[in-house]
Parts: structure tokens; C-alpha cells; sequence
């Protein structure tokens, strides 16, 4: 995964989300082989009804065509989808890249991040996976599914927007500039006039 970083910008994570949403497919694909090897097993046998013993070879191609293609398409997809998809933080930005050949990628810069919050259900928890909300302000929100480690990537998360220089805020507010404002809104004293 290549990406162009900025001068003095640096990665701090890549990951993918977690690997539970390959759970299901793959107990699918143990069903679907399963039943491929029984069906197999049962054409195979003797004492076979007489209108089916010339179709044995046919028969038994078309147990292993639709067996390749039902584990192709519900567990091998979802496998290179999940392979696909990545998380990377740097010290400036938040990024998803999804794809192989026609490959997506969503960016939010850690500036433009008002506040961070996780949610897990009970057995992200277990698994210590979650959601990421990003609060980018005015009712938008940059959902990250199924982070792993999501409480330490939260943090991590956190952490970078506390080192971003102030300059990187909109608005630009540095040290000075931020105490300007305050005296001017408060007074020299900071309580309200």
C-alpha cells in the first residue's frame, strides 16, 4: 500500500478491520464442502437407480462445479474483500483504502476531527474489535466498521490530533492567537465582561 505522505508526516497504523466478519463464510464453506463430498460419496455408491448410472460423470461434475462455484462466491470474495480493505493512520490524516483492481479511498484530515467515540456490541467486546465514529461537526460522522484493538486505535487517534501543530486547525490558531482571542472575548482577567 503506497501513499504519498507529506513532508514530516508519518504512518503510526495500518490494519485491517477484524477478521470476525469472516467468520460465517467460512462455516458456510465447511457446509457446502460437506455436502459436496455426500453428494459425491452417494453417486459413487453401488446399487444406484438405473436411469442414473449413465449421468454419474455428469452428475458428480455438477456437484463439483456448483460446490466451487457457491464457496467462490460466499467465502473467496468476502476473504479478498476483507484483504482488501485497509485502515492507516498517519500524524495528519485518517484513511480507508478498499479495492484491488478498481481500488477506493476515503481521507479525513485528524484536523477536521471534533471528537472520537467507539461502540461495540458483546461480542466485539470479547473479540476487542468496535466501531470508530469520527465526528467531523454539523451532524457528519466517518464510521470505521469492525476496528481491531478499537480502544487503542481510539487512543492512538486521540493522541495524533493532540501532537498536530495548531497551524494544521482550520482557522490556523496558534499559541498567540488563541490567547489574543480569549482577552479580547473575556478581558484580561478571563472571566466574561
Amino acid at each position: 500500500m503506497r501513499l504519498k505522505l507529506d513532508p514530516g508526516e508519518r504512518v503510526i497504523v495500518l490494519a485491517r478491520p477484524q477478521a470476525r466478519r469472516l467468520f460465517w463464510p467460512f462455516m458456510l464453506m465447511l457446509v457446502v464442502l460437506g455436502a459436496a463430498g455426500f453428494g459425491l460419496g452417494w453417486l459413487s455408491r453401488a446399487g444406484l437407480p438405473e436411469w442414473i448410472t449413465p449421468w454419474q460423470p455428469v452428475l458428480r461434475a455438477a456437484v463439483l462445479v456448483a460446490a466451487a462455484l457457491l464457496v467462490l462466491r460466499a467465502c473467496v470474495v468476502p476473504l479478498l474483500r476483507w484483504l482488501s480493505t485497509r485502515y492507516l493512520l498517519t500524524s495528519r490524516r485518517l484513511v480507508v483504502r478498499r479495492g484491488w483492481g478498481r481500488r477506493s479511498e476515503q481521507q479525513v484530515l485528524l484536523a477536521a476531527i471534533y471528537s472520537v467515540r467507539i461502540e461495540q456490541d458483546l461480542i466485539q467486546r470479547i473479540l476487542r474489535s468496535g466501531r470508530l465514529d469520527a465526528d467531523l461537526g454539523y451532524g457528519r460522522f466517518w464510521r470505521l466498521p469492525d476496528v481491531p484493538e478499537v480502544a487503542r486505535f481510539r487512543a492512538l487517534v486521540v493522541r495524533a490530533i493532540e501532537d498536530l501543530p495548531r497551524t494544521e486547525f482550520p482557522g490556523g490558531f496558534d499559541g498567540e492567537d488563541m490567547e489574543r482571542w480569549q482577552q479580547a472575548e473575556y478581558g484580561e482577567e478571563g472571566k466574561a465582561g
